[in-house]
């Protein structure tokens, strides 16, 4: 008897070619994804880091602010009357009702409600300043005790600066800050000023929004 001899089927070369075609489309599509979510991770990136150099524009607007306020309280005199409010120089000699959870008041809140002839500063890149001075008092008039956060007006921790007699306390003031950019930032900042000798920039802070 003869043997027959079985021979496995082979794959006809176009059955090879369409696996081929199969799996390069598969790969193809895998890229094209992969491609999508590179060109959305940059984009992202880049948003990013335009919004923090934005931010960071925004912040160092606000020394010129700063600046303004001590010339016009302490310097120049501008506000010449400090027991009364002076809205030329932004400045208002009793803290203002209606401001928000962060201290921001009801002027600086809204463009609208900035007054007409308030202060308005050109912060560079783009940045526009406005501000609002309040003293921290509950009234118009002579700071007291009963009325007014008062402060030393001497640091007696800087060498020289203690003297007797002690001068009188001087009141403290509050300016907050608004700088409107590019690309519709808005940042907010409050610093603490006093005409005390050799600290009249007590501290200084960006508000959370």
């Amino acid at each position: 008897m003869t043997k027959r001899r079985f021979q496995r089927p082979t794959r006809r070369p176009r059955d090879q070619d369409g696996i081929v075609v199969l799996i390069a489309l598969i790969a193809m599509l895998a890229l094209g994804y992969a491609g999508m979510a590179l060109m959305r991770s940059v984009d992202a990136s880049t948003a990013v880091t335009g919004n923090v150099g934005l931010s960071q524009g925004a912040t160092l607007a606000t020394d010129a602010a700063v600046e303004h306020a001590i010339a016009a309280l302490f310097e120049r005199r501008l506000i010449a009357d400090p027991t009364s409010d002076d809205e030329s120089q932004s400045y208002y000699a009793s803290r203002q009702t209606l401001e928000d959870t962060r201290g921001v008041p009801f002027a600086l809140q809204k463009l609208s409600n900035y007054g007409a002839a308030a202060r308005v500063i050109d912060g560079g890149a783009g940045n526009s300043v406005r501000y609002v001075i309040e003293r921290m008092c509950t009234a118009a008039g002579p700071a007291t005790h009963d009325t007014c956060i008062l402060i030393p007006a001497v640091d007696t921790a800087i060498p020289g600066t203690v003297t007797n007699p002690e001068p009188e306390p001087v009141p403290l003031f509050r300016q907050t800050i608004r700088v409107d950019g590019a690309a519709g930032t808005t940042l907010y900042a409050q610093a603490w000023l006093a005409d005390a000798a050799g600290r009249r920039r007590l501290s200084w802070r960006v508000l959370a929004e």
